[in-house]
């Protein structure tokens, strides 16, 4: 082992604020970063948007097909956003009423 020793005269107050310094640098690398991560919705399947709305997934079917609603297909599976749901049914209940 071929370390290298190096004397100087620091006080323990100056030696307190270089660890904190260092540690906190460190620690700043495993921090995430609010804005580099995406917003996580949440995903809904076909059942869940029925019973919210009490229709059948018939209709839930027909609206996706439709265009109505928007949904995700995930390893052969549906999935709907929960706020892009509603923000399409209000505009299905403007066109009705």
């Amino acid at each position: 082992m071929n370390e290298q020793l190096i004397i100087t005269g620091i006080t323990i107050d100056d030696f307190k604020i270089i660890v904190a310094a260092c540690v906190s640098n460190e620690l700043q690398k495993f921090k995430p970063h609010p804005d580099t991560t995406p917003p996580v919705d949440d995903l809904i399947k076909i059942d869940e948007v029925a019973q919210m709305f009490n229709v059948s997934k018939v209709t839930i079917f027909a609206w996706k097909k439709s265009g109505k609603i928007p949904f995700y297909r995930i390893a052969n599976k549906i999935y709907f956003k929960r706020n892009e749901v509603f923000d399409a049914l209000k505009k299905i209940e403007k066109k009705v009423v």
